[in-house]
């Protein structure tokens, strides 16, 4: 009997008409969105790297391991100053993009979006089967993504914090060297360095959700990152941005 529910359902599934594919995803959107995966990845191979340099050639009298954590340092500083343009882009991209980009797309300030997030958290803690349908982002993830990126404000102003405190010299410490007149210089450098392992622990959710999505609503969610296009799996438009 399961059997044949299963083959019932699979022929009614395939007697469906395909849906339509929606853009979703801008090309913007995406370079930045992997622009930053991929900076991060530097970032973190380079940060731990200088969190605990280790001589890889032979030592110097002074006892420095050659130029190895200097080379480091610039790979880490390069990629930073890419990150930084990727995120001030994406902020940018908040007010100038389409309605899945948009800001008021990623923060529950209708009266259906509320109801969204409702649903949402009760997918996520098993007390509904279904998650919301929507072809942009679901209100929960909006707010993980604007808060994702208040944090990557925190990771840039400490980082130039530690680059102005490194250099010395302006404009980097007249636009910067507040943040080492704020909180200590070694708070800074460790607010820093943490904040790499809460990238992380956000990456992993953010990997588990995408497949979770994708094999639930059959959305293309994983391939929108890379062609921008969803299929519609919404019945009705979504609520325009007020």
């Amino acid at each position: 009997m399961t059997g044949m529910r299963l083959t019932r359902r699979h022929v009614r599934a395939l007697s469906e008409p395909p849906r339509q594919t929606v853009y979703v995803f801008e090309l913007p959107v995406r370079i930045v969105h992997w622009t930053v995966v991929l900076c991060l990845i530097v970032l973190s191979i380079t940060g731990l790297y200088i969190e605990h340099p280790v001589q890889t050639g032979p030592a110097t009298p002074l006892g420095h391991p050659g130029f190895t954590l200097g080379a480091v340092r610039f790979i880490h500083e390069v990629s930073a100053f890419v990150f930084i343009a990727a995120v001030l882009f994406r902020i940018y991209w908040a007010f100038a993009g389409n309605q899945y980009a948009h800001w008021r797309a990623l923060l529950p300030i209708t009266r259906a979006q509320r109801r969204d997030l409702r649903d949402t958290v009760r997918f996520y803690t098993y007390l509904r089967r279904r998650p919301v349908l929507l072809n942009g982002h679901n209100p929960l993830a909006g707010m993980a993504y604007v808060a994702l990126y208040v944090l990557f404000i925190v990771t840039i102003l400490t980082g130039l914090g530690l680059y102005a405190w490194l250099l010395r010299r302006p404009p980097w410490t007249t636009l910067f060297g507040w943040t080492y007149g704020v909180v200590p210089i070694s708070m800074l450098r460790l607010v820093h360095f943490l904040l790499m392992f809460m990238y992380a622990g956000f990456a992993i959710h953010h990997v588990y959700s995408a497949f979770l999505y994708d094999a639930e609503e059959h959305n293309g969610e994983l391939s929108s990152m890379f062609t921008g296009y969803k299929n519609n799996v919404q019945t009705e438009s979504e609520d325009a941005i007020p």
